[in-house]
């Protein structure tokens, strides 16, 4: 087993070159996905509890978050594969006390039922054996109770995702196929798929709900053209392309009309789909 568990591509991936855009752009992303932070935890129970645990927490805003509603006796968890994003997360000054664990949480040992309370923000779609990740994390959950997170709806019902992929392919003539349920954002975007998964884990009550929203930003049209041009389908169909300078100023330019065109009331905005997902050990 590698020093990333079982999940060697990903941890590469995350701990390398291409992840440490994601710490760059953390608060730019923040933003952009406060809507979608507002559904993961709305409505969500934490009365009594003082254990939880965040999956794939990132630079920890959702860790923070969930430490805040669960009261200062909680002891809340963030776990990551990227040790480039908990640095980040460790240095922010609200972080103090809260723990953050580097690790794949397809194959970590957990304490057997250590945890009353598992959300993710986005954290669970990257695991190379699903089923196994999430028998894992049910291990770690005290029975009976909840682990709630979100993953992304299909592409075609999020446009942050499908525009600059539009954009790229249409510039360059790049040929990009949807990843399926490979892992990436869109591993769960097969409903079906994903409640099979949760099934044979064992989860029950499991309640997958489509939730329509939005991806905004204050950002100038430059600033969210720049962010596009490193994150997200476009970014990754650019890589897949290797165009020439002059054509990677024509997709930037491209992302800043795009821009100007969502540009309403000072926010540019693009619709989106997720999955809220729901399910008792």
């Amino acid at each position: 087993m590698s020093k990333y568990g079982e999940n060697d591509k990903q941890g590469q991936y995350w701990n390398e070159a291409p992840g440490q855009s994601w710490v760059i752009n953390d608060a730019a992303m923040n933003e952009r996905l406060e809507n979608i932070s507002d559904i993961l935890f709305e409505g969500l129970d934490v009365n009594g509890y003082n254990n939880g645990l965040d999956i794939g927490c990132g630079a920890g805003s959702t860790t923070r978050r969930l430490a805040t509603i669960m009261g200062n006796q909680a002891r809340v968890t963030g776990l990551d594969i990227s040790e480039k994003l908990l640095t980040l997360a460790r240095s922010h000054p609200e972080s103090l006390g809260k723990n953050f664990l580097q690790a794949d949480a397809q194959s970590y040992n957990f304490q057997p039922e250590g945890f009353e309370l598992t959300i993710s923000r986005f954290g669970v779609m990257f695991f190379e054996n699903p089923l196994k990740a999430f028998q894992n994390i049910k291990s770690a959950i005290q029975k009976g109770r909840e682990m709630r997170f979100v993953c992304w709806a299909p592409i075609g019902a999020n446009d942050f995702f499908l525009s600059p992929l539009k954009t790229v392919v249409d510039i360059t003539g790049v040929s990009f196929a949807e990843p399926g349920n490979e892992p990436g954002p869109l591993a769960f975007s097969d409903r079906n798929y994903l409640s099979s998964i949760l099934k044979a884990a064992e989860f029950s009550s499991i309640n997958i709900d489509a939730v329509e929203t939005s991806i905004s930003t204050k950002d100038s049209v430059e600033k969210n053209a720049a962010l596009l041009m490193e994150i997200g389908m476009g970014f990754r169909a650019i890589k897949e392309a290797a165009p020439t300078h002059e054509v990677l100023d024509k997709i930037r330019e491209a992302f800043v009309i795009d821009g100007n065109k969502r540009l309403q009331n000072g926010l540019i905005s693009y619709d989106a789909t997720i999955y809220r997902v729901s399910a008792l050990a």
